[in-house]
């Protein structure tokens, strides 16, 4: 094959009456014309790449001679880099039906004017017929490896992340779990399928990150758990984004993922009484140590009240409890959703509400002797706790919240704050006061409702 590199000026290279991309035009005016009306956008995207990038060396404009014109040349591949730049050399070529792009184009052509690309690089070919198997490997996709083999999204991921500094949560959460044991094999090897962008969608998201039992420092990836436990949520996340019935927009907004997050069974979620003694990247080689049972109380408590006051809402975004009773599962929702800070006073009603219906749903399905519907909400709820202890599904250190608040006179369960919260006009409950209830009992009632 006969090619030569040479550099070119752009008044001798003419648009190609025959592109591929249009109908046949006439002569050289109409292939200009032809290609504002199909590219438009995508011209003034591109002459302004030109303006501050230059032209792709990578990439030069194929070209042949002229068969009438002396010295001049016809394009074969590179018609919409050459028809961009004479728009910015004469923006005039773009006609008044077209304004708004005229406008921008002659406001791109004073950036350009202040230096102007006087030669183009060039490969000048024989004949079009001698360019057409390089032509057609630009355009006709990967030709079995042939071709230009495009980066799927994780590949871009990690350019974007290597080069231009990107952090990429996705990659680092495929990353850990391509590493992890406890990861099984037929996952791994699929791993590289996993739609990195509905990934990354999830991991930005606050309300997944509280449920997986990770969060984002310094733009790694973090947790406070052991790998087998955080790789628990996260194998089902990459199991669901490999499903073919699974689409972005199972997760696109945030009302989707929450209900996403409604999915999660207890075997997915990790066991947070397994955490460690500090926090470590999950691209790191190895986790810090187990966490000390002696660890202070005070360092405890300083991250729980953290967590608290950042939440706007009673029960946590992130809790996941299948609730089976239609209406207690929507008042669970609303509880969920209803901020708290702006609607204590519902917020604290309709919370009496889901314990006193989640107290009679248990009931109703295990009877407990002397207690029914009409019993006080405080004798219920002991009687439940006490129950539950003795089938041995939680023990009284677990129980301790719910055996407190029944016992406490002025706790949320009793009659009289109940009362006080209805009809008494200067009791005001405080927001705090009812998230710090709920963190009390949460164990309690995901147990409950896995029992129902």
């Amino acid at each position: 094959m006969s090619h030569q590199r040479k550099l070119i000026d752009i008044a001798l290279l003419n648009v190609n009456i025959e592109n591929p991309r249009f109908e046949m035009v006439g002569n050289q005016r109409d292939a200009i014309k032809t290609m504002i009306e199909d590219q438009k956008e995508k011209l003034i995207k591109l002459a302004d790449d030109i303006v501050n990038k230059g032209l792709n060396p990578g990439d030069p404009i194929f070209i042949t001679k002229h068969e009438k014109q002396e010295g001049e040349f016809n394009v074969l591949e590179g018609n919409r880099r050459v028809t961009a730049l004479k728009l910015l050399e004469n923006p005039e070529l773009i006609s008044e039906k077209h304004k708004s792009l005229l406008n921008r184009f002659k406001k791109l052509s004073g950036q350009y004017s202040k230096n102007p690309i006087e030669k183009i690089p060039c490969i000048l070919f024989d004949s079009e017929k001698e360019a057409e198997h390089w032509i057609e490997l630009k355009h006709t996709g990967q030709n079995d490896g042939v071709g230009t083999v495009g980066w799927d999204a994780q590949q871009k991921a990690r350019f974007d992340e290597r080069v231009k500094g990107n952090s990429n949560y996705a990659l680092q959460i495929i990353d850990f779990l391509e590493k992890e044991e406890s990861v099984d094999g037929e996952l791994k090897s699929n791993l590289k399928k996993v739609k990195s962008s509905s990934l990354q969608r999830l991991a930005t998201d606050p309300d997944f990150r509280r449920m997986a039992g990770i969060d984002i420092k310094d733009g790694k990836v973090i947790t406070r758990y052991e790998p087998s436990e955080v790789a628990k949520p996260l194998s089902k996340v990459a199991r669901d984004l490999l499903r073919r019935d699974f689409t972005v927009k199972d997760i696109y907004y945030k009302d989707d993922r929450l209900i996403y997050l409604e999915t999660f069974k207890k075997t997915d979620l990790p066991d947070k009484t397994r955490e460690l003694a500090g926090d470590w990247e999950l691209i790191s080689t190895a986790p810090p140590r187990k966490i000390d049972t002696k660890q202070s109380d005070d360092e405890k408590k300083k991250r729980s009240k953290s967590i608290l006051s950042k939440r706007h809402t009673i029960i946590p975004k992130s809790t996941i409890i299948p609730i089976s009773q239609p209406r207690v599962n929507k008042i669970y929702h609303e509880l969920k959703d209803l901020d708290v800070k702006d609607f204590e006073n519902s917020a604290a009603v309709t919370f009496r509400v889901f314990i006193e219906l989640s107290m009679d749903s248990y009931i109703e399905k295990y009877p407990i002797s002397g207690v029914n519907n009409n019993s006080k909400l405080t004798n219920k709820l002991s009687s439940v706790a006490k129950d539950l202890e003795d089938k041995g599904v939680l023990d009284k250190h677990k129980l301790k919240g719910a055996y407190t608040a029944s016992s406490m006179k002025d706790s949320i369960f009793s009659i009289d704050t109940f009362n006080a919260f209805v009809h008494n006009k200067d009791f005001h409950p405080e927001p705090e006061a009812l998230k710090r209830n709920w963190d009390n009992l949460e164990v309690f009632f995901v147990k409950l409702w896995e029992l129902i």
